[in-house]
């Protein structure tokens, strides 16, 4: 059996438990079921809503280690897989995780390489994934490296966004994206529907968690169209000429579908993504908006600046289709099973 410990709140936004279930439906398709396994119930109706099994351990999802004890009530076997998807593991916590599935596997997603995960295997699918230099981390610390798994080219997208068409750039921009994240935490939604000039057509992307929806609403005039609860994600992207959004998931989604990207910052986890973005020629990146003191009047002027610049927008569209096209959970899924040596019941 396999598990996936992931959690989604307004604080952690949604990108652990999307980007799990993206890898859960490739499983899936090996007619692999995987059970998640969540710290309280705010995103079980999502996960449960894909047909996938639920535990909630009723546990304070900043303190992984107090939910150890939790586990001892958990039908877990030795040769069980497990997979980590959570930014408040220690040590201690992957370690007696580990010992449970000695048998199995530990799988672990990682974005900040905060220390030496002792993990079978590590997977790290950002833009500055390859880079980040994890034989040296673990050789000054003198434990063994687990297998690793490395790059954008396993990008966990769900399926809709595998092998999508090169997209043509228009000459004219007419529709701008804006996406602010799961639970827009700096209210940058709310800011941007009152500022917004005339020049665009501008699609608001309302988080499940974005607490001002029912100002937004009030708000949105006629150059404004709110998003909420999208199906299908692909075609909105692709309607677009330009997007907007903070360097989480939803970057190699837009990439996928080849649209002109512009990033920016929300939470620390973000900041080297961003960074890669840029020097890969994926996005222009607009730094932190956390520090900065007019963020949506800077939002406002790159996409007037980069609407106004098709050879960059072509240059940058062409880039990202051909660094990620859409079949990355599959790939690492594969990669997975590849490296296991005990059969998956």
């Amino acid at each position: 059996m396999i598990y996936m410990r992931a959690d989604a709140n307004p604080n952690i936004g949604m990108g652990h438990i999307m980007r799990c279930l993206s890898i859960a439906d490739a499983f899936r398709s090996l007619e692999i079921n995987p059970i998640f396994i969540l710290a309280d119930d705010r995103a079980a109706e999502l996960v449960q809503n894909r047909s996938y099994k639920t535990i909630i351990l009723y546990s304070d999802y900043k303190y992984m280690d107090a939910e150890l004890p939790l586990w001892e009530f958990l039908a877990i076997k030795a040769t069980d897989y497990i997979i980590v998807d959570s930014y408040f593991v220690s040590d201690y916590y992957l370690r007696e995780i580990k010992r449970k599935v000695a048998n199995g596997k530990l799988i672990y997603i990682d974005d900040l390489a905060a220390f030496c995960y002792p993990v079978d295997i590590l997977v790290n699918y950002n833009a500055y994934g390859i880079k980040l230099d994890y034989h040296r981390i673990y050789e000054s610390a003198g434990v063994g490296i687990p297998q690793l798994i490395l790059g954008p080219s396993y990008a966990p997208l769900r399926n809709m966004f595998c092998g999508v068409p090169k997209k043509v750039q228009p000459e004219k921009v007419k529709n701008v994206l804006i996406s602010t994240g799961g639970s827009d935490l700096l209210h940058l939604t709310c800011s941007i529907v009152k500022a917004r000039p005339q020049n665009f057509i501008y699609h608001l992307l309302i988080g499940a968690m974005n607490s001002d929806k029912d100002e937004i609403e009030k708000l949105a005039g006629d150059n404004i169209i709110l998003h909420e609860n999208i199906i299908d994600m692909k075609s909105l992207i692709e309607s677009v000429d330009i997007a907007v959004s903070a360097a989480g998931s939803t970057l190699y989604e837009i990439c996928a579908c080849g649209v002109p990207l512009i990033t920016y910052v929300l939470a620390d986890n973000q900041i080297a993504n961003a960074e890669a973005f840029s020097n890969l020629g994926l996005a222009v990146n607009l730094g932190d908006m956390r520090i900065e003191k007019s963020p949506i009047e800077k939002i406002f002027i790159a996409v007037e600046e980069l609407s106004g610049n098709y050879g960059k927008r072509c240059s940058i569209g062409t880039h990202m289709q051909q660094m990620i096209d859409g079949f990355g959970a599959e790939r690492m899924i594969k990669k997975i099973l590849s490296l296991c040596t005990f059969p998956v019941e």
